[in-house]
């Protein structure tokens, strides 16, 4: 049992990371001094970052469970 929590937790561990790095930017910050300043001409929400964020907002919960789960089968 503890064995398939801990292969569950690892893979939310690589979905999240995943999901937080496919997040755009909120500010200007050093990757528009860098050539990205494309930002300000798509600076709406999109269905696809609302979906984007409520992935990341699931898969932050199967993390936490399972960060639960391993500490009280521990």
């Amino acid at each position: 049992m503890i064995y398939v929590l801990a292969l569950i937790h690892t893979l939310a561990c690589i979905a999240l990371v995943g999901l937080i790095l496919l997040h755009s930017g909120k500010g200007g910050g050093l990757s528009a001094t860098m050539g990205g300043g494309m930002g300000n001409t798509f600076s709406g929400t999109t269905i696809m970052e609302k979906n984007l964020t409520r992935l990341t907002v699931i898969v932050v919960g199967v993390f936490l469970l399972t960060t639960f789960g391993l500490i009280f089968l521990a």
